[in-house]
């Protein structure tokens, strides 16, 4: 069936899957928050279909989706039952390494759609009800193939969840794997490669035996890497979204990098500078043992005191030598430390590259909605703040409407929006520029900034506008508050 593509995408995790991310997988959620994703303008979810979400579980059997255990409590008593120590809870560890490959596998839509419902009319706006649909046989078969595939190139016990939606535009499958080798250890490198080529390898040849294996059956051909292409799509707008947060991460993680590379650099050069001296000393000692070597046994010299002359300065020649050794040792240790951090800087360039031209223009268009998410919530919170006082304007009221942010969020209400903007988008600096620009002296965010793993997005924002009010408020009345 020409046209019918697969989609296999890869993703490694070095931070472990946090509570909010594995009740998305398991959609669970309360009626409440269930409403709020179903209504999320960067989603997609239908909660007319999520009874017909599922799992394929050990030995390939078909099974509502469990919610009593979250996936980072799943991978945790996996782990503990084989005896296999997690390299990131090591306490103090300061790199963290890539400990879950998170896969996701769909197809082209129309023939996912086709597996999942057959012959059955879906509505794909939003907000439209398909409660009339069941669930197909073939949708359940093609996963369980995909399971045994995942299976047979990774072993089964690696396999920590698998869940399969049917509730978005296009039916597919989270699978999380843990990467151990036949050491029973988790290693990433020794199952997907130890560099980016052998990454880049190991992936194509497992894309190619996904369609062989599995994809072909169904009517579904090897398709190109989305880096290859640069496709405009993924397989979920969820998917999107992670993109977006993948992209900042590793903005981030280059910065990291940068100042890593430069501290080593400045270390690298005091190295080389005491190396030279130490090399300087050892050479103005080896001409002192060489003159005293050819005054011993001359007429009048002291043969006990040049001895002892001698001894001395071959004691202060080891000394120099074991200093050189080890510094020697320390410029090894920098320059394989920078050596290792321009690798993994080129590693982050490429995948921060790849990453934004498989999201094209959706960053833009983040940018649009997230501005109306903030507008949106910036209202709410204008209103709240406005509600105690509109029956009075006693004294007492003013210094109510003070304390409880009114006037910060009253008073150039536009700036506010576009800091807070700048700051749900993490641009710290430029937020800061412009608040200044206009006349703002507040505080400004800590070095740290940024959205918390588990926090939701409506205290997100609410987080970014009380920054940004206290940003673009004037420097003469944050002295007069005291502030």
């Amino acid at each position: 069936m020409a046209g019918q593509k697969q989609v296999m995408d890869l993703r490694s995790n070095a931070e472990g899957i946090t509570t909010l991310e594995s009740n998305e997988q398991q959609r669970n959620w309360t009626q409440e928050h269930a409403l709020k994703k179903v209504k999320d303008p960067l989603a997609n979810y239908d909660q007319t279909r999520f009874h017909l979400n599922f799992e394929v579980v050990k030995g390939g059997i078909v099974q509502p989706i469990d919610t009593s255990k979250t996936i980072a409590q799943k991978l945790a008593e996996n782990l503990a039952a084989r005896g296999i120590k997690d390299p990131n809870a090591r306490p103090n560890v300061k790199r963290k390494r890539r400990t879950l490959a998170q896969f996701i596998f769909s197809g082209n839509r129309e023939r996912m759609l086709e597996l999942a419902f057959g012959n059955q009319v879906v509505d794909l706006s939003k907000g439209a009800d398909n409660s009339h649909l069941t669930r197909q046989k073939d949708i359940e078969e093609w996963a369980k193939d995909v399971y045994g595939f995942v299976a047979k190139h990774f072993g089964e016990d690696n396999i920590i969840s698998f869940y399969v939606h049917l509730d978005e535009k296009s039916p597919h499958i989270h699978c999380s794997v843990v990467p151990v080798n036949e050491q029973n250890k988790i290693s990433w490198h020794s199952i997907f490669g130890k560099d980016i080529e052998e990454c880049r390898t190991k992936f194509n040849s497992l894309h190619d035996s996904l369609v062989q294996e599995v994809n072909s059956k169904w009517g579904l051909e090897r398709g190109s890497n989305m880096a290859e292409t640069k496709a405009r799509h993924r397989s979920t707008e969820e998917y999107k979204r992670d993109l977006v947060s993948q992209i900042r991460e590793l903005e981030t993680t280059r910065e990291g990098l940068l100042r890593q590379i430069h501290r080593a650099e400045i270390k690298l050069k005091g190295i080389t500078t005491m190396i030279a001296n130490l090399q300087e000393r050892k050479e103005k000692v080896q001409e002192q043992i060489d003159l005293i070597a050819k005054q011993f046994g001359q007429e009048g010299a002291d043969n006990a005191d040049l001895a002892k002359q001698m001894q001395e300065l071959r004691k202060e020649l080891e000394g120099i030598d074991d200093k050189l050794a080890l510094r020697n040792k320390m410029l090894e240790d920098a320059n394989n430390t920078i050596a290792a951090a321009k690798a993994r800087l080129a590693e982050l360039q490429e995948r921060h590259d790849r990453m934004q031209n498989v999201l094209g223009d959706d960053m833009e268009k983040e940018a649009t909605i997230l501005q109306k998410n903030i507008i949106s919530t910036y209202h709410r919170m204008y209103a709240a703040a406005l509600e105690p006082v509109l029956s009075t304007h006693t004294q007492s009221q003013q210094n109510l409407l003070e304390k409880s942010g009114f006037n910060d969020l009253a008073e150039n209400s536009g700036h506010v929006v576009n800091v807070a903007m700048l700051l749900a988008l993490r641009y710290v600096h430029e937020a800061t520029n412009y608040a200044e620009s206009c006349g703002g002296g507040g505080s400004h965010p800590s070095s740290g900034w940024g959205k918390d793993k588990d926090e939701d997005d409506e205290h997100w924002w609410r987080r970014c506008i009380a920054q940004a009010a206290a940003m673009v408020r004037p420097a003469a009345r944050k002295r007069k508050r005291g502030r």
